[in-house]
């Protein structure tokens, strides 16, 4: 139902609805805010991944150095360099829902990405990355983090008994990233 309007004496029909272009143009709008829009989620996806990867890494060193140090109060700092060898998600009292296990030369069955996994053979911690930017690499190779748990040796010399040089002493472990993985 239109309705008529007359103002100073000019006919006008308020019946009109949007015009072609108009619409064209509100489509247009449309879909640029969802471009940004979806854009921005997969930023904010890919920043809670690495914060997720960082917490879980900041759990593993604290593991790690709580080992480390019950290696000193147990006066068993010969013990220290076992650490190296060990998966250090068995550090932890609850392990996260995505760690596959433990592997040796392959891979865990179906979709890796997102998920932890350490390789018995290189004694590495590997992390598959789920929001990337491709699928793989040049090589074929789902990107991936791999960490490595390396013993902080002393800069000098510990003197052994006799004046004998006994060699480094250990004063920390570290969980180090060896693979490097810049996220975009």
């Amino acid at each position: 139902m239109c309705d008529l309007l007359v103002f100073k004496g000019k006919r006008y029909d308020r019946c009109a609805g949007f015009t072609l272009l108009e619409l064209m143009v509100v489509a247009c709008i449309v879909a640029i805010l969802a471009t940004v829009l979806l854009d921005r989620v997969r930023f904010y996806q890919k920043m809670a991944e690495k914060a997720s990867v960082e917490q879980t890494l900041g759990v593993l060193q604290s593991a790690l150095q709580l080992r480390f140090t019950s290696l000193i109060v147990n006066s068993k700092i010969g013990e220290a360099p076992n650490l190296v060898k060990q998966n250090p998600m068995l550090w932890l009292a609850q392990k996260p829902a995505n760690y596959a296990g433990e592997y040796f030369d392959q891979l865990p069955e179906g979709n890796v990405s997102g998920h932890w996994y350490f390789d018995l053979k290189d004694r590495d911690l590997v992390y598959f990355v789920h929001n990337r930017a491709d699928s793989k690499n040049a090589d074929g190779v789902l990107p991936q983090l791999r960490f490595k748990t390396k013993l902080v040796l002393a800069v000098e010399d510990f003197p052994g008994a006799g004046g004998q040089v006994a060699g480094k002493a250990i004063e920390g472990v570290v969980l180090e990233q060896i693979v490097p993985y810049a996220w975009h």
